[in-house]
C-alpha cells in the first residue's frame, strides 16, 4: 500500500451482493476519472456503513477527490498523510477483511506522537511475523486523528495481532497509565482491492 496521502469516504449501507463488480462500480460512483494508486472498498460485518479507502501519490490527487462522492450515500470524508507503511507475512496475498483502529480521535501533537512511536518500536515488531496479515498502513489527519488499516487473509487474524501485541512488553519509555487505548477498533469484510495496472507490474517486478 505504498502511497504518500490516503482518503477515507464513508458510505451507508451496501446491498447483499457484495461483487467486485458493486464495489468498482462504487468506486467510480466516488471518484470519476481519477485514477488513484490502489482502492479497497471495505464494509462493516453488519452491513450497516462502509469506507472507500483510497491511496494517493500527490496532495492534489487526494484534495480533487474530497470534492466527490455527492448524494445521500456519502457520509463524510477525510484526507490523510501516509505515515508508516509495512507488509506483513502474508503479502502477496489476497486480503479478504481489514482491521481498522481509529486513535487520537480528540487530537494532539504529544500524543499522536507517542501513539506514533509505540506503533513502530512495539506494535509493528509484533506483528511483523502473524500468519495472515498482508500489509498495514497509518495514515495521520491535519488534526493528528490517526487511523491504522491492516489488510488480513482470514476474519480470525485480526484477534491473533492483538494477542501478539499483548504479549509484547511495554517499551522503557511508556507509562503503563498513559498507554493510548484504540477510539475503536473494526473488522471489516473487504469487498474490492484494487490496484492500478501500473502499481500492479511495480508490485511484480
Amino acid at each position: 500500500m505504498n502511497a504518500q496521502f490516503a482518503t477515507i469516504h464513508r458510505f451507508r449501507q451496501w446491498p447483499q451482493d457484495e461483487s467486485e463488480e458493486w464495489g468498482r462500480a462504487l468506486v467510480a460512483d466516488l471518484l470519476g476519472a481519477q485514477r488513484p494508486r490502489a482502492t479497497l472498498v471495505l464494509g462493516r460485518l453488519d452491513g450497516t456503513d462502509g469506507a472507500v479507502l483510497a491511496l494517493w501519490d500527490e496532495a492534489a490527487e487526494a484534495a480533487e477527490a474530497m470534492r466527490s462522492g455527492d448524494g445521500t450515500r456519502w457520509l463524510d470524508a477525510r484526507v490523510y498523510r501516509v505515515v508508516e507503511h509495512q507488509a506483513g507475512a502474508a503479502m502477496r496475498e489476497k486480503p479478504r477483511f481489514a482491521q481498522v483502529v481509529w486513535l487520537n480521535s480528540r487530537g494532539g501533537e504529544d500524543r499522536a506522537e507517542a501513539i506514533l512511536r509505540a506503533g513502530r518500536e512495539r506494535i509493528a515488531p509484533a506483528v511483523q511475523d502473524v500468519p495472515g496479515v498482508i500489509d498495514t498502513a497509518v495514515l495521520r489527519a491535519d488534526d493528528d486523528s490517526i487511523v491504522a488499516v491492516t489488510l488480513v487473509t482470514d476474519i480470525s487474524v485480526p484477534e491473533a495481532m492483538q494477542r501478539a501485541i499483548h504479549a509484547a512488553p511495554l517499551l522503557p519509555w511508556q507509562d503503563p497509565a498513559k498507554v493510548n487505548d484504540p477510539d475503536r477498533i473494526d473488522v471489516q469484510r473487504v469487498l474490492d482491492a484494487h490496484l492500478r495496472a501500473d502499481v500492479m507490474a511495480e508490485v511484480r517486478s
